[in-house]
């Protein structure tokens, strides 16, 4: 890794002044150098938005916590995350205290520090949980170390070692492992602007995923043993908690499973960029590690890619449940003559894209599709009645002909064929988002790129990839919906509006059952607000998320983490609620009866 160049720091205002007007506090949970600041006038409506390499510990510290704050709070938090966490990073040799911790020496989008960012040091899900053995470094890489070896390099250790697909094997380190290559077993995602051809890659266009996570959560992790599965005896304890409190045990139980507070994880979006996009500057790019099949088993490459889409989700004292915060890159919707839908802030270029001649607006999709939802239980009869996904009309042709014939330009998605409620005999194709950006967001948007370009100006950076990046939503308040049916709150400056509850990234949770999520996720790959499909003579909505003594009908990533998580004794996190990473995952071959069947390394519970 090349020297970092000392580069003095403009500092503006005073930190602790800064936070608690921007309604949050500055993490001090893992020791770091000082910190830079930089600040942007904000709009009247936005809150100020400071260049700062420290993560923010809570949201809305002095008014009553996340539950109490406001969107204008929330959305300024998730950009503080945002920028700190994609800092760069200390360079990376292995020795304590490397990773997860930023470069001020370095500054934010500078080019001249080419190593991995804050959160890419983060520890893949193989990493903490591994298919075999234990955590590469544990138990320390220095005597007696406290994070238990969290800063070895990384090593990905399946049940079975991968090889390298070609010969010579790739040299150097990638931090981006991409092993996921769905949306949660559902539908594989794809960008139409994307080659259709890159050597060595079976499926350009498609969009792979990662998760990862921080030092406070694999050390919990490891200082429990829980890196290849909970112990049942805990597992239990924390069912019964669950279902006796109606709220999360204390955080960083070990009689039952909970998170520390100040545990982050990362979810990335990343895909194969066209060389016009790859000289814009409009992305940040990476080595990384994909997967392909070779003789019926997984093999590895390292190629260029580009973040598509980022999701960052913490644990805070206020926020048992989480914050999730999730980000995308400026120019994801497309038209499909390649026209950006939304501008980099997120407002919508008017007018929208126009329906099909056989669509009736709205039509975030083509074709159209909508959820059939009940309470009656039926046996699953001719693919699974009812919930399903259905297309509007039932006639309507998909986006393309056939699946020999890829979309040009826009995002779409091909359901998996294993999912026997999703529509999967054609691609899907993704007009405009189901809930437009609330005003809040879009001006947190603002504030933040006026904030990047004064500081790019002060510090002599001509452009960096950040401008180009705009947070589509965060969700950091327990609401419950009591009734079936999409999101119906109007208040833009809570969370209790529809982008807001229902959150989703629109290359992370694209088809029907993400986009909109409420209730839980049936085997059939349809979800359901209704409890009678999934307890027995229950006449009730399906609860998801336990908080405050209650129990709560929970949207969006909140409540999948919920019923994928919590009620899976793993917390809000999905992946400790898994455990063992057994195989990485390649891409579903593309047929015309949907996403082909492959080994997926993630289970989806029907809850």
């Amino acid at each position: 890794m090349k020297a970092r160049t000392v580069i003095a720091v403009v500092a503006v205002g005073i930190a602790v002044l800064v936070a608690g007007y921007l309604g949050f506090t500055r993490s001090s949970s893992h020791s770091l150098p000082a910190t830079s600041e930089f600040a942007a006038s904000a709009p009247a409506s936005a809150l100020p938005i400071t260049i700062s390499s420290a993560v923010p510990a809570e949201l809305n510290p002095s008014g009553g916590g996340a539950p109490s704050a406001t969107m204008q709070q929330a959305a300024a938090f998730a950009w503080q995350e945002f920028i700190a966490l994609n800092w760069p990073a200390v360079a990376q040799t292995g020795a304590a205290n490397t990773r997860d911790t930023p470069d001020n020496n370095c500054k934010f989008g500078d080019p001249k520090c080419s190593g991995p960012l804050v959160w890419q040091t983060f520890r893949g899900k193989v990493e903490t949980f591994p298919g075999t053995g234990t955590p590469p470094g544990y138990p320390g890489v220095v005597p007696n170390d406290p994070s238990l070896g969290y800063d070895a390099l990384p090593s990905y250790n399946y049940a079975a070692a991968i090889p390298s697909c070609d010969t010579p094997v790739p040299t150097g380190i990638s931090w981006i492992n991409l092993d996921e290559t769905d949306q949660i077993t559902l539908d594989s995602m794809f960008a139409g602007i994307a080659p259709t051809q890159a050597p060595g890659n079976s499926s350009p266009q498609l969009v792979r995923f990662l998760a990862k996570s921080n030092r406070t959560e694999y050390v919990y992790v490891a200082q429990n043993k829980w890196w290849s599965t909970i112990d049942s005896g805990v597992r239990t304890a924390t069912q019964q908690y669950l279902a006796t409190n109606m709220a999360s045990p204390p955080a960083g139980s070990t009689q039952y499973v909970s998170l520390p507070n100040g545990t982050i994880e990362a979810k990335a979006g990343w895909r194969v960029l066209n060389a016009k996009e790859l000289a814009s500057g409009r992305f940040a790019t990476a080595n990384v590690r994909y997967y392909e099949n070779q003789n019926n088993s997984p093999c590895y490459r390292q190629a260029t890619f580009g973040l598509v889409a980022l999701h960052l989700i913490q644990k805070t004292p206020t926020a048992p449940y989480f914050i999730y915060a999730t980000f995308e890159q400026a120019d994801n919707i497309l038209t499909p003559s390649g026209s950006p839908v939304e501008n980099e802030d997120g407002v919508i270029n008017q007018p929208l894209p126009n329906c099909r001649p056989d669509q009736t607006a709205p039509c975030p999709t083509t074709p159209s599709v909508t959820l059939q939802d009940t309470a009656v239980v039926t046996p699953p009869m001719g693919g699974g009645l009812p919930p399903q996904v259905n297309l509007v009309p039932a006639s309507a042709q998909y986006c393309t002909p056939s699946t020999s014939q890829n979309p040009t330009n826009q995002l779409y998605y091909l359901n998996s064929s294993l999912q026997s409620a999703l529509p999967a005999k054609g691609f899907i194709c993704v007009n405009y988002r189901d809930n437009a950006i609330p005003d809040p967001v879009i001006e947190a948007n603002k504030t933040a790129h006026a904030a990047v370009r004064s500081y790019n100006q002060a510090q002599g950076i001509p452009d960096s990839p950040w401008l180009y990046y705009k947070l589509v939503n965060v969700q950091y308040q327990a609401i419950d919906k009591n009734y079936a049916g999409t999101y119906t709150g109007t208040d833009a400056n809570s969370g209790h509006n529809p982008s807001s509850y229902h959150l989703a990234n629109i290359v992370v949770e694209t088809n029907r059952p993400l986009q909109l999520f409420s209730g839980g996720l049936l085997g059939t790959g349809s979800n359901s607000d209704y409890d009678s499909q999934f307890n027995a003579n229950s006449t009730t909505i399906h609860k998801n998320i336990y908080y405050a003594g209650a129990q709560a009908n929970m949207g969006g990533c909140m409540g999948c983490h919920g019923s994928q998580g919590q009620h899976q004794q793993g917390d809000f996190s999905v992946i400790l609620a898994r455990g063992k990473v057994r195989f990485p995952e390649a891409p579903a071959p593309v047929t015309s009866g949907g996403a082909a069947a492959v080994p997926r390394n993630r289970l989806l519970i029907s809850k």
